[in-house]
């Protein structure tokens, strides 16, 4: 997205790119964070107007921006979760115009994949043993697996260090997996919500 701005008009014309094209379209870095505040902007309009008929043009407008912003971050997904795919499948997906939080998604999702396969496949090989009932083994496999937590975003933050000596810039409505020990206590400081 070469437009520094948000609108209607450009959110339409970055949905339809997406749409036609099988890869991930350039869009700004910070368009979620853009997106937010457009939303803010025109909640922050309706509450100055008095004009009834001009509330409901902009309340129109709020409803049909989400729509279409959520359908651009579901095509978006949709090619991150293809790319992932494809990459546990030896492939190289083109990921150029990923952004660093659908970066994660991807990393993540990949990692999901993988620990899958190989619980799967390990349990197929151990179901010959029969020296613990499988619920007792499930639940053991279950301790042992990575369950980071999914959250999201509530408010934007400031650029930090996490636990895991990576660098984080956090924006509002951002959905992206961290450790127990960083979700604790932005948790607890009101800025992130576990979703999963």
């Amino acid at each position: 997205m070469e437009a520094n701005e948000i609108s209607y008009k450009t959110l339409r014309r970055i949905h339809q790119l997406e749409k036609t094209s099988s890869l991930l379209t350039k869009i700004d870095v910070n368009f979620y964070h853009k997106l937010s505040e457009y939303l803010k902007n025109l909640e922050s309009i309706i509450e100055q107007e008095e004009n009834s008929q001009k509330i409901k043009l902009f309340n129109d407008e709020i409803q049909n921006t989400k729509k279409l912003a959520f359908g651009i971050y579901e095509l978006r997904e949709k090619k991150i979760v293809q790319a992932a795919l494809s990459k546990v499948h030896s492939a190289k997906p083109d990921l150029k115009n990923a952004l660093d939080i659908e970066k994660i998604l991807y990393e993540s999702i990949i990692e999901q994949i993988i620990l899958s396969r190989k619980k799967i496949l390990e349990e197929k090989s151990d179901e010959v043993k029969k020296d613990e009932p499988k619920t007792e083994k499930f639940k053991k496999e279950e301790k042992k697996r990575n369950t980071s937590p999914i959250v999201r975003v509530l408010e934007d933050m400031p650029v930090f260090v996490g636990t895991d000596m990576k660098t984080y810039s956090l924006r509002k409505n951002d959905v992206l997996t961290i450790s127990k020990e960083m979700k604790d206590p932005l948790v607890k400081r009101g800025v992130v919500k576990q979703i999963k």
